[in-house]
């Protein structure tokens, strides 16, 4: 049975391509509002991942051709326009057809977008497909029929383990390659191993202070296990999920000095997604600098790691000390971060500038990888060239994307891939090791 469905702007900034598993082969009917395609236009001029999608929905009807398009069922209300976008794209996308409904003049005594998609839902009786949580309240209290569209949603994202321990009872961890274990023999030592090359491999930790480039050694049992992995020969892709102040950026920044040494990769790249949870006086835009500087704002993680890293180097002798000079006790870059970034090679990248270009022999650091959607994730992971690996980093209970969820986003479907898949190793971060204030707020807020 035909379906007929109006199209919130969410729906399409999630992705564009949402709108041909909506259309389903021309089984369902789509619509969107004179409002909606507003919406758009404004966002298209965005440098982040918002400006992208909004770019790409109007190119997927660049050339179609414009139609009046058949009314629905029911009578039209004066004023109202429909006009019918066709648009083939050949593959595995094929056609599309997209009717834009027009409005003049709405009912709605206020600039309120929402309340105008509401009113072209509510007349001509169509399902709003929509992803913001309170428009569909709104729906709710107008009798509008609303449902989300989500894919890759991650239900069980909380119980997602791949740690075991050898003898105890523990179904949700996973089974496959990378998975981490422990095991006690007869003299009650303990014995950590890994699944690698399809065979169990024991780690012996204490190779890591043997590497001339390890600086802050882990912490834990679980930095140890991350340590090991994303230094493993053999491992390419890793996913990492981890509360605040669990070191994952420290634990990244030293497993990429530890590959540099060992001259598997040339270089660190660090990239976060620049999504920005503060008011609009607040954004990348209106600060001060230019493109690096405004950068750098979003860059502090990285900076952090880095500074802890430099005051471990002072210490060790007076050569670093000299070399480090000058003020790291700061979320910027100084003249002592600077110089130990350009030694070892690393550099800041911002998302939206990895679209075009090959990473090749590089060590990627992704940071805030909760934030980015699965298109995010696919188009870096398409970026990466010969010789690169990378590590996909994030707090899944710090979403800050209007457009995802703690169990809808890029990081959140990777681990659950790295849950079923030998291809990328899963490992969580649960111990918090910043101060006991931190761990505090993680827990009880």
């Amino acid at each position: 049975m035909r379906k007929h469905f109006l199209i919130d702007t969410s729906v399409i900034l999630d992705n564009p391509d949402n709108l041909y598993a909506l259309y389903s082969g021309g089984e369902n009917s789509l619509y969107i509002t004179n409002v909606v395609l507003e919406e758009l236009d404004r966002k298209k001029t965005e440098r982040a991942n918002i400006g992208f999608f909004a770019r790409a929905f109007f190119r997927i009807f660049i050339g179609s051709a414009a139609k009046a398009a058949s009314k629905p069922k029911g009578e039209i209300k004066e004023g109202d326009h429909f006009y019918e976008f066709a648009c083939d794209r050949g593959g595995d996308k094929g056609k599309l057809k997209l009717i834009v409904i027009h409005r003049e003049r709405y009912d709605a005594q206020n600039d309120r977008n929402d309340l105008k998609i509401l009113e072209i839902a509510s007349s001509y009786n169509l399902k709003l497909i929509t992803n913001d949580i309170s428009l569909k309240i709104i729906a709710l209290t107008r009798d509008v029929k609303t449902e989300s569209f989500y894919e890759d949603t991650v239900s069980d994202y909380k119980t997602l383990e791949f740690f075991h321990k050898i003898g105890a009872n523990n179904p949700n961890a996973s089974k496959t390659e990378w998975a981490q274990y422990e095991e006690t023999d007869e003299n009650g030592r303990p014995h950590f191993y890994i699944d690698a090359g399809g065979r169990k491999e024991e780690l012996f930790f204490d190779k890591l202070y043997e590497n001339a480039a390890l600086v802050v050694a882990p912490h834990n049992l679980e930095q140890k296990f991350m340590l090991s992995i994303l230094t493993h020969p053999q491992n390419k892709v890793t996913a990492v999920s981890g509360s605040t102040g669990s070191g994952k950026t420290l634990m990244a920044l030293q497993a990429g000095l530890m590959l540099c040494e060992q001259e598997i990769v040339d270089g660190i790249v660090y990239l976060r997604n620049t999504i920005e949870a503060v008011s609009s006086a607040e954004r990348l835009g209106f600060r001060a600098g230019d493109e690096e500087r405004k950068l750098s704002y979003f860059m502090y993680p990285l900076f952090s790691a880095i500074n802890l890293i430099i005051e471990e180097l002072r210490k060790k002798s007076l050569k670093n000390a000299i070399e480090y000079s000058g003020d790291v006790n700061t979320m910027e870059s100084k003249a002592a971060t600077k110089r130990f970034m350009e030694k070892n090679n690393i550099e800041m990248v911002d998302l939206a500038h990895a679209r075009g270009v090959t990473i090749s022999r590089k060590f990627v650091i992704f940071d805030e990888a909760q934030n980015a959607s699965l298109a995010d994730i696919k188009l870096l992971g398409t970026r990466l060239g010969k010789g690169s690996r990378i590590v996909f980093m994030g707090d899944l209970e710090q979403v800050d994307n209007p457009y995802l969820t703690q169990d809808r986003n890029g990081l959140v479907t990777l681990l659950k891939k790295a849950h079923t898949s030998d291809f990328i190793a899963g490992v969580v971060l649960r111990n918090t090791i910043r101060s006991d204030i931190s761990r505090w707020f993680g827990q009880n807020l």
